[in-house]
């Protein structure tokens, strides 16, 4: 695989900036930050056809685990404790990112930010804590206030993970409501975003259990059909859900290891593709491969294809605007590493390239 050298990164990206691709594709890379290692978000841009990397700012703020991007605008969360944790805008141009604002979240390690459709909304989930917490944000990118807060309170069977709740993400149904997974007391929430005169609540409308140790983190809707596919951090797994008389039933479960693996599962993230024909999804701890799914007529999922991810800690991925390419941000071997994808056959291929960057852990475009 190539690897730009990351102790000549800094030099190359002066290089670069001077001659912008002309094909250039934007991109925001979220990262935890340490003083010899990255300082914060960084803003790329890449021609996939050239190979051709353009820097063109790393904007320095604490642990911005995960991204969200609006129209003309980015939220961060900051993943801190200690009541540092906090949800961060920032105003994007074409050179560079700067501050709007910032305000607090109400417990620690907020870790996911799901914007709104119409951007009107943000909702974090923080996994220290159990809180989800309700912002407004106004057409420009500001955060305007905290509206409202849940916090749970649940646990499930594994005692060293799953002692308490651990928001992990929350994600739009096609219904319009928040479907919010809870790693530690395995569960998923389903909450509406409620409007009240200039005000917003939270209100809840379901919960959906999982079954006990699997540690539910990130999920994907069909873009057509009526199920969802909930990712199992804990046990490796994936759970499909089908709205059967309008109740979602879970109906079927899919490892994502090949059938030989016995080790340590941390799946990380899940995908499927515009067409609705392929879903991905990345495991770490032992595995550090990205499996591939087909998605069957019936909503059924077929695995095709499980590939080692070529480094370590594979976390958070995305498909290049075109979805020829998909981008897969390996946290503890310090690089994004970009696949080839078929977009007929859903089949990944190294593509022999990589971008050096200490601990990449969430990729928008």
């Amino acid at each position: 695989m190539k690897i730009y050298q990351a102790g000549l990164l800094a030099t190359f990206s002066m290089a670069v900036l001077a001659c912008k691709p002309p094909a250039a594709t934007p991109l925001y890379v979220g990262t935890y930050t340490q003083a010899d290692g990255s300082h914060g978000i960084h803003y790329l841009e890449y021609d996939f056809q050239n190979d051709s990397l353009h820097v063109v700012q790393e904007y320095r703020t604490p642990n911005p685990s995960f991204l969200a991007k609006g129209n003309g605008f980015l939220l961060a969360v900051n993943e801190l404790t200690g009541g540092e944790q906090q949800l961060t805008s920032l105003a994007i141009s074409e050179g560079g990112l700067s501050p709007i604002n910032s305000i607090p979240t109400s417990t620690g390690s907020p870790c996911h930010v799901l914007l709104a459709e119409d951007e009107s909304y943000a909702i974090v989930s923080n996994y220290v804590g159990g809180a989800v917490d309700l912002f407004s944000i106004t057409g420009s990118g500001q955060i305007l206030r905290r509206e409202d807060t849940r916090i749970y309170t649940g646990s499930s069977i594994d005692k060293e993970r799953q002692r308490a709740s651990h928001i992990h993400s929350a994600f739009l149904g096609p219904d319009g409501w928040v479907y919010v997974s809870d790693l530690g007391a395995d569960k998923i929430y389903v909450l509406e975003v409620v409007r009240d005169g200039d005000g917003l609540s939270i209100k809840e409308r379901d919960t959906l259990d999982v079954p006990a140790g699997g540690g539910p983190r990130h999920l994907a809707f069909h873009p057509i059909k009526n199920d969802f596919y909930a990712l199992m951090e804990l046990s490796g797994e994936i759970h499909r859900f089908s709205l059967l008389d309008q109740q979602w039933t879970l109906t079927e479960t899919y490892d994502l290891n090949t059938d030989d693996f016995s080790g340590v599962n941390g799946a990380a993230d899940i995908k499927i593709s515009a067409d609705g024909k392929f879903l991905y999804a990345t495991n770490r701890g032992e595995a550090n491969v990205i499996s591939t799914f087909g998605i069957q007529p019936d909503g059924k999922l077929t695995k095709k294809q499980v590939l080692s991810v070529g480094g370590q800690g594979p976390r958070n991925f995305n498909f290049s605007p075109d979805e020829q390419f998909v981008l897969i941000g390996n946290q503890l071997s310090d690089e994004i590493v970009i696949f080839h994808r078929d977009v007929s056959t859903g089949l990944l291929e190294d593509s022999g390239k990589s971008i050096p960057l200490a601990q990449p852990v969430c990729i928008i475009f």
